[in-house]
């Protein structure tokens, strides 16, 4: 008789113990697929950045109403983001202070961090808008981009790494 109540109290919390474990590596599984998708997409050199915000030297941070961005595929590099800081030189007659190029000539190298993350450094032959890019990714595709330059002063911008979107 002790033996059926101890299993009557016992039975319902093995139960939740197992479908709590159940649940957990599901959705461990989950996130393994959704990273190792990441890794992917980071290694394959196809990706689109979305900048949702602009940080100066200042430490003044503007929020972006879209469209600016940065995508890499393969051998093309496509930059078109504001600029908001000081330059030290100008351009004779231009209005355009944004660091909007397109080039194919550029050095790139990627290393993975500690915690699943990737520092991803980009370098422009002949771009004087972008001397080095630098991004910081994070294992869920947020990132900071940091571009500095020798005749203005660095920024930075915030924003998501996502797969390049079509048109």
């Amino acid at each position: 008789m002790s033996f059926l109540k101890l299993c009557r109290t016992l039975l319902p919390a093995l139960l939740f113990t197992v479908m709590q474990v159940r649940a957990q590596s599901e959705a461990d599984q989950k996130k393994k697929a959704a990273l190792k998708q990441f890794r992917s997409l980071i290694e394959s050199k196809k990706y689109y950045f979305q900048a949702n915000s602009a940080t100066s030297m200042k430490g003044r941070t503007i929020q972006l109403t879209g469209g600016y961005f940065l995508r890499l595929n393969n051998d093309e590099l496509v930059v078109y983001l504001p600029y908001y800081g000081r330059s030290f030189t100008s351009d004779y007659g231009s209005q355009n202070l944004s660091v909007d190029f397109t080039s194919r000539d550029f050095t790139y190298s990627a290393d993975s961090t500690k915690k699943g993350g990737w520092e991803i450094t980009i370098t422009p032959a002949n771009e004087p808008k972008a001397n080095k890019i630098n991004l910081s990714i994070g294992s869920s595709g947020y990132t900071t981009v940091r571009i500095a330059s020798s005749s203005r002063q660095p920024i930075s911008y915030y924003g998501q790494v996502t797969v390049i979107p079509s048109k």
